[in-house]
């Protein structure tokens, strides 16, 4: 495809007045994840520091309850707060944590293992909460119609992001040294706070007030899980995802380990998995999930990625091998970024403020990180208990990503349902 060609056809999926809004929030993703990015490989690092594959399923449940502990007061601060408050309230509190960081690995080094488990957690916890604010938010910005078009292109913006996070960590880690990465991120997260003032005025809280708060209960979230067939089997969907990517997660810890001892060269080699990830998630967000969403219905679609972790795993359980198990986590992350998670935001747009930002905060930070829990306290250690084999993953990670594909599937055929309800009324 010629350069013209490509300019063509983004020219064709942008409309008039769209420009300004779509350049914030391609930017406004591409700094976020920029800052996560950064940090991640530093993450990873902490988390082979404080013991590998023997202790994820510590460090997830310890997220699991921080995340816990933190929805009531993220859901008062939501229901007390208008968005123009509380997303750089939130924003700031995690750019504050992240230079408090900085300060104590100053004092205390990176081989303290209690400090390590921490940082992993924090950054979990980080992650999960800035996107998740993140997509509610574009939810409010557009509507189904643009986010068929645009979304695709936006989240391109935090792939691309992800791309120079990962090049930043990698090229820099070595001169500067693992702590000092993290006041770069700080510094990319400052620049969100910036952007979110830009892009807020084309955001519609309120028909009635723009300033007003969304009001109800700090724990909507939960009840709104409840609430509908669409959005217990989203949550659902979620839990597979998490557990096909936590089966991933922990085989590329454990060969990682096996291969590499060296500390920074482990945070070299995670930053490049991370460039070569979102590399593919760029081509896959850029040209092929705007297309799909425009062109094949929203079941097909999220059917899509499962079909392609089926055949991952059984690759897997050919060749277990290090080379597989790189390729796989890149496979893995970048359809979950890229062919799934742009039609599965995209099912938020139209639907009530509440469900976006309660709901949505509380499927992607309680329940993402409940199924977590599952996968690494129950799933990986019951394996681990019967056989040493990472081979025998393959054969769950296959049978997993069958029943998932059943799920997506109907979710996707509740949500057709749901949208048609809403045209009638």
């Amino acid at each position: 495809m010629s350069t013209n060609s490509v300019v063509k056809y983004f020219k064709s999926q942008v409309k008039k007045g769209e420009w300004a809004p779509l350049i914030w929030s391609f930017l406004y993703f591409y700094f976020l994840l920029t800052s996560y990015f950064v940090v991640r490989p530093i993450r990873e690092t902490m988390g082979v520091t404080a013991g590998g594959r023997e202790i994820y399923d510590v460090l997830f449940t310890a997220t699991f309850i921080v995340m816990l502990l933190l929805q009531p007061l993220y859901g008062k601060i939501v229901s007390k707060y208008s968005r123009k408050q509380f997303i750089p309230i939130i924003y700031g509190f995690f750019t504050i944590l992240m230079l408090v960081f900085w300060v104590i690995f100053q004092k205390f080094g990176t081989e303290n293992i209690t400090l390590a488990k921490i940082y992993f957690v924090f950054v979990s916890v980080f992650n999960l909460f800035v996107v998740s604010v993140f997509w509610s938010f574009m939810a409010d910005v557009y509507t189904k119609e643009q986010g068929k078009r645009l979304f695709g292109v936006i989240a391109a913006g935090g792939s691309t992001g992800g791309i120079s996070g990962g090049i930043i960590t990698a090229n820099l880690v070595e001169r500067i040294g693992t702590i000092n990465m993290m006041l770069i991120s700080a510094g990319f997260l400052l620049v969100c706070i910036l952007i979110v003032m830009k892009i807020r005025k084309y955001a519609n809280e309120s028909e009635i007030n723009k300033e007003a708060p969304l009001g109800g209960s700090p724990l909507e979230g939960l009840k709104l899980t409840f609430s509908s067939k669409l959005l217990m089997q989203i949550a659902i969907m979620t839990v597979m995802s998490v557990l096909i990517g936590g089966i991933f997660y922990t085989l590329q810890a454990e060969y990682i380990k096996q291969n590499y001892a060296d500390r920074d060269v482990q945070t070299a080699i995670f930053a490049n998995v991370n460039t070569f990830t979102n590399s593919l998630t760029l081509f896959f967000q850029l040209i092929l999930t705007p297309f799909l969403l425009q062109k094949i219905k929203i079941h097909k679609i999220l059917g899509i990625y499962p079909t392609i972790m089926i055949f991952a795993f059984m690759v897997f359980g050919a060749l277990p091998i290090l080379q597989i198990v790189l390729a796989g986590i890149v496979l893995q992350r970048s359809g979950a970024y890229g062919l799934m998670k742009p039609p599965t935001d995209w099912l938020f747009t139209g639907l009530d403020k509440k469900i976006k930002y309660k709901f949505k905060n509380f499927l992607d930070t309680v329940i993402y990180r409940g199924g977590d829990v599952f996968t690494q306290l129950i799933f990986i250690n019951l394996v681990g208990y019967f056989t040493k084999s990472l081979r025998v993953f393959a054969i769950f990670g296959v049978l997993f990503s069958i029943i998932w594909l059943i799920n997506a599937i109907k979710v996707g055929k509740l949500a057709n349902q749901t949208f048609g309800a809403m045209k009638k009324d």
